[in-house]
């Protein structure tokens, strides 16, 4: 039997992999710089040059991939989007709206 605590920390971890897989993959291409003081989960990585415009279809493609979800138009004009913290909650979100639908 599972209980709250234990989908608490089941969120949690779940949500420390998600994390931790998107800075992977920003690191792996040599990225974040540096973010002058930012935590690097906060910041825009659009404006601080971390992904292109060219790089969003491979990342999206790849997160999509990953996490076994497809991200709508909307979602991509999210504004949570732009950062790793924000892209993380997202994702949770898509993640479990997908596996709701099923």
């Amino acid at each position: 039997m599972t209980t709250k605590c234990d989908e608490i920390s089941d969120g949690e971890e779940l949500r420390e992999q998600v994390r931790n897989w998107i800075q992977e993959w920003f690191a792996r291409r040599g990225k974040p710089g540096k973010t002058a003081g930012a935590s690097p989960l906060e910041v825009d990585y659009f404006e601080a040059g971390w992904l292109s415009s060219m790089e969003v279809v491979e990342f999206v493609t790849e997160i999509e991939n990953q996490f076994g979800m497809q991200f709508s138009d909307r979602d991509l004009q999210d504004p949570r989007f732009v950062t790793i913290a924000g892209l993380t909650e997202l994702i949770l979100e898509c993640s479990t709206q997908s596996s709701e639908s099923r």
